[in-house]
């Protein structure tokens, strides 16, 4: 990982946080999409995103086929919005469930980290796109209607495309 990369890893990780919860989008093998919520647990240093399942978990059959995912992020109050796109895994790393376990999770895996529902799931993230504003809804708007006004372009903040690999 460049040092460049490292610095877009963190920043990303920052939005994220803000945001958590994410729409994590997979293809069935029918050719059907699946969306469901997922709650963040973590984007780490290879930028990989890790979130906790049972019920939500893809379909072992579907990921054979075709294991491409998007995951987005909206926070419409702070005019931030992630897109990631990458590679969806299934993780039986017991010492990574350890690491991520927080004891809010045993609303959904009642048997805690030892849970036989319990799955972790990896997403290896290739690419990403994020668009962050950081500004209020009033002063997004006066700056859309001063562009109309003065002919300019209007600016949308810190817009930023990666690619990990």
């Amino acid at each position: 990982m460049t040092p460049q990369h490292a610095a877009q890893i963190v920043k990303l990780r920052t939005l994220i946080e803000d945001v958590n919860v994410a729409m994590l989008h997979s293809l069935k093998a029918n050719g059907e999409f699946y969306s469901r919520p997922m709650n963040t647990m973590e984007l780490d240093d290879n930028a990989n995103l890790y979130f906790f399942s049972d019920e939500h978990t893809p379909d072992e059959h579907d990921i054979a086929i075709n294991n491409n995912v998007s995951v987005t992020y909206s926070n419409p109050e702070n005019n931030t919005y992630i897109a990631l796109s990458g590679k969806l895994y299934l993780a039986h790393d017991q010492q990574k469930i350890d690491q991520l376990w927080i004891p809010a999770m045993k609303a959904w895996f009642p048997a805690g980290k030892q849970d036989p529902k319990l799955t972790l799931i990896r997403v290896e993230v290739s690419k990403a796109e994020y668009w962050n504003s950081a500004e209020s809804d009033m002063v997004v708007l006066f700056n859309i209607i001063k562009a109309v006004i003065k002919g300019d372009k209007f600016s949308q903040g810190e817009h930023e495309r990666i690619k990990f690999q």
